[in-house]
């Protein structure tokens, strides 16, 4: 192991949307969409951070359980990915909802569906579950990491400072302006970062056979 778990951050909720000309309001109605699309042999093209990312395994889980088509375009980050969104040359995309929040608000792209377990701050958004998807139900966090060998010490500062600064109303504010929430009782705790870690894996896990990766 090269690194050790820190701290989480905060939970930041993973969402799916699409360009507004799209005629979706929902992932549902993406899907069906899609399959007409798949009919008369229309591109749909849908993107990501890159291969192997969560939103790839989640689109894949998604054709899979769907049984729509849909080619992947994959970009070296969410900058790129939002931008050919906007632009609408690829239709389908998702990422954490901090990267695209504002676009969503102000209607230049559309929140289909969050894959968190509940919904988010985007007003009316379901969740994939509720949609009927649940295997791409997957939990958004951000967290700290340090060198394995990072003396203990130096490690519970760490951890304290994070702590300090989770409970700050100012960070607290500017989380919550980002769709995302701090974890103020629980930052600076390497156990809870453990635990996230392991979460939100298994749900898509399908996906990575379904676009052709291999585990290991």
């Amino acid at each position: 192991m090269t690194s050790r778990r820190l701290s989480l951050a905060a939970n930041v909720p993973l969402i799916v949307m699409c360009h507004p000309s799209v005629p979706a309001k929902d992932l549902k109605e993406f899907v069906e969409f899609t399959k007409e699309q798949n009919k008369s042999d229309k591109g749909v093209f849908y993107g990501t951070t890159g291969p192997g990312s969560v939103m790839h395994l989640s689109a894949e889980t998604l054709k899979r359980d769907s049984g729509i088509k849909m080619d992947h375009v994959p970009f070296r980050g969410a900058a790129p990915l939002v931008q050919e969104l906007l632009s609408g040359r690829i239709q389908f995309g998702g990422d954490q909802i901090s990267t695209s929040l504002a676009h969503v608000r102000s209607g230049n792209l559309r929140g289909l569906a969050t894959l968190s377990p509940a919904r988010t701050v985007i007003e009316g958004m379901p969740t994939v579950r509720e949609q009927g998807f649940p295997n791409m139900e997957l939990f958004g966090w951000n967290g700290f990491f340090a060198p394995a060998k990072t003396p203990p010490a130096i490690v519970a500062t760490i951890q304290a400072e994070m702590a300090k600064a989770a409970r700050d109303g100012d960070v607290k504010r500017r989380l919550a302006e980002v769709g995302a929430e701090g974890d103020g009782l629980h930052v600076g705790r390497t156990c809870h970062g453990a635990a996230h870690a392991g979460r939100g894996r298994a749900p898509a896990g399908g996906g990575v056979e379904a676009g052709g990766a291999v585990t290991e």
